[in-house]
């Protein structure tokens, strides 16, 4: 729902943000609906060759990944372990695409990384893989949450100091969900009475 750039994660975990938020449930648009929309939007993100072929079983693997991504930062929005169906997903869809160890070395500092060894929408679903690896590595991934506003989800980054954001704007999805849960609790309380 809340497109603030400063709910931008760092480095390649960005990509897995913008990729997930792809379905925004708030507003009803999805860029992966068909394989044309998704080819579009894979290309304009700089994620796909527009020249490489896209089948309705890329599509749904991409999806797929989408939703899997999505469950396990709702994981981490609350501090739980992510459900085993989504960690499945992810392994299963992963583990047909193949990625290669790079280092580089300058100025007195190492740096490591996977990259895809494969183009097309497998490579995609490499690249994101890949980024959630380096982003388990150097902390990062718990802080990509997904919005606690069932109807919006919306991945962000939390940068708060203390980790435990839950909305993608406290503004807009959390203030409509403490007003939500403040009118709910108001009627548990009138009916108890009564």
């Amino acid at each position: 729902m809340d497109n603030d750039p400063s709910n931008a994660a760092p480095g390649a975990l960005e990509a897995v943000r913008r990729f997930v938020d792809t379905d925004d449930i708030y507003n009803g648009r999805d860029a992966l609906t068909d394989v044309a929309s998704a080819t579009e939007w894979l290309v304009a993100e700089g994620m796909l060759d527009k020249d490489r072929p896209m089948t309705a079983h890329d599509l749904s693997a991409l999806r797929n990944m989408r939703d899997a991504l999505r469950a396990l930062a709702a994981a981490n929005t609350l501090g739980g372990q992510p459900p085993r169906e989504a960690v499945d997903t992810f392994n299963d869809l992963t583990a047909r695409h193949t990625a290669s160890v790079r280092l580089e070395v300058g100025r007195g500092a190492t740096a490591v990384s996977l990259e895809p060894r494969e183009d097309g929408p497998g490579g995609v679903v490499a690249r994101l893989a890949a980024a959630v690896h380096e982003a388990v590595l150097t902390g990062t991934w718990t802080r990509l949450k997904s919005c606690d506003n069932p109807e919006c989800r919306w991945l962000f980054y939390d940068e708060s100091r203390s980790r435990t954001a839950r909305w993608c704007s406290m503004r807009a999805c959390g203030s409509i969900v403490k007003a939500r849960r403040y009118r709910d609790k108001q009627r548990r309380g009138t009916a108890n009475t009564s």
